[in-house]
């Protein structure tokens, strides 16, 4: 059984990028958003084991750790049960809500890779696998680029998608011949800053406490970031018995506080998506968290020579893909104090294309959509418990 709950920040959060930052050499730590899955599980996992034991050198040495809670939050070499399904940016619905229902909220995805704006306007276009293209690229064989007819200059789009814009996204039924999306349905530039978050960048120098005094040359600055009153992150979580149903927990660097509560949230609409799919005979994945993959961009499932491969039900073939820059994630080992080993993860709204070879529609939204195709490595285990890798399933 799955728990879903809403994660408001009570303050300024701080997610440090993957680069290193030491004093003396590095001024600068910057702050991504949203955070990666991990951060939030080892907050979720961290929070059970104060709530549940409170000891955290015994658990660090695995003495007198209680049998339940061991099951679900391993151990600090193993992970237990706990499974983080799904991380999202939302917004409350309303901002006054009962303590003892759960709270309504709207769920925002990061702007897909396939979107991009016509140059100076907000006129939005989805991109599309091109029969025939004149040029030739080092793209690898088989793969088919991504092309818009239209004669007009184009930028990568960013930012988020509402409700109302991902099930259109999903549907491939544009707004009008203008713009795919209606107004309102993306939320991207100077909105960003009104309706999601801002950066604050804060100073300080470090201190010689033997000496009472700063230290010379060690001035630094960090970034921290500020959601906006109602905005916070939808996690579901699956295999816990021991989480309370709220309470406050602390986030990222400089364990920042932030309340979480029950939550709930709507569902993707299937019915029109899943006959598209049908009739076409085609569709599209794309990544809502970033995603670990053996062979760097492209699943191990999927094969190098043929681009082919099967997942559930259904065979498929990859006709192309819209990739974003990769990202670094790693961390850092409290019980080994240490930082972890960093892998290149393909960045959450990076979309793949397939055709449908063999099975139905309903066949691939049940091995697709909703599901996590990341997967595990030696140095970085266990990718999927983490939410790494989610998906939903689009129509092209």
């Amino acid at each position: 059984m799955s728990t879903a709950i809403f994660i408001e920040p009570l303050d300024v959060l701080l997610f440090r990028d993957a680069k290193p930052f030491t004093g003396g050499e590095d001024h600068l730590a910057r702050s991504v958003f949203p955070p990666p899955p991990s951060t939030i599980y080892a907050a979720i996992r961290s929070h059970l084991l104060s709530q549940c034991f409170g000891r955290f050198e015994a658990f660090k040495e695995g003495r007198d750790v209680p049998p339940d809670l061991a099951e679900e939050i391993g151990s600090p070499a193993n992970f237990g049960s706990l499974e983080l399904r799904r991380l999202l940016v939302a917004r409350k619905r309303d901002l006054v809500t009962s303590h003892q229902q759960p709270t309504s909220v709207e769920l925002l995805y990061p702007m897909p890779n396939d979107v991009a704006v016509v140059k100076g306007s907000k006129q939005y276009v989805l991109l599309k696998p091109a029969d025939q293209f004149p040029v030739r690229t080092n793209l690898p064989p088989g793969l088919r680029h991504l092309w818009l007819t239209k004669d007009v200059h184009l930028e990568a789009a960013t930012g988020w998608l509402t409700e109302e814009g991902m099930q259109r996204y999903v549907e491939d039924e544009a707004h009008s011949p203008d713009s795919f999306f209606a107004p309102g349905e993306v939320i991207a530039g100077d909105q960003i800053g009104k309706l999601i978050f801002t950066r604050e960048e804060r100073t300080g120098i470090a201190r010689d406490r033997a000496r009472r005094s700063v230290r010379e040359g060690l001035l630094y600055s960090v970034e921290y970031l500020r959601l906006r009153p109602g905005v916070g992150f939808f996690v579901e979580i699956e295999r816990t018995r021991l989480l309370p149903g709220s309470g406050t927990i602390a986030l990222g660097g400089d364990r920042r506080p932030a309340h979480y509560r029950p939550a709930r949230a709507s569902a993707l609409a299937l019915g029109k998506l899943q006959q598209r799919i049908q009739e076409r005979r085609r569709f599209k994945l794309v990544l809502t968290t970033p995603a670990l993959f053996e062979h760097g961009w492209r699943p191990k499932w999927i094969d190098g020579q043929t681009l082919e491969g099967s997942r559930g039900n259904v065979r498929v073939k990859l006709v192309a893909a819209a990739l974003g820059k990769p990202i670094g994630i790693g961390g850092f080992d409290l019980v080994k104090q240490h930082p972890k080993p960093v892998h290149r993860f393909v960045p959450a709204g990076s979309a793949y294309f397939f055709e449908l070879r063999e099975g139905e529609a309903a066949a691939a939204i049940e091995a697709f959509h909703e599901k996590s195709v990341s997967e595990d490595s030696e140095t970085f285990p266990e990718t999927v418990k983490q939410g790494f890798g989610h998906s939903v399933i689009g129509a092209w």
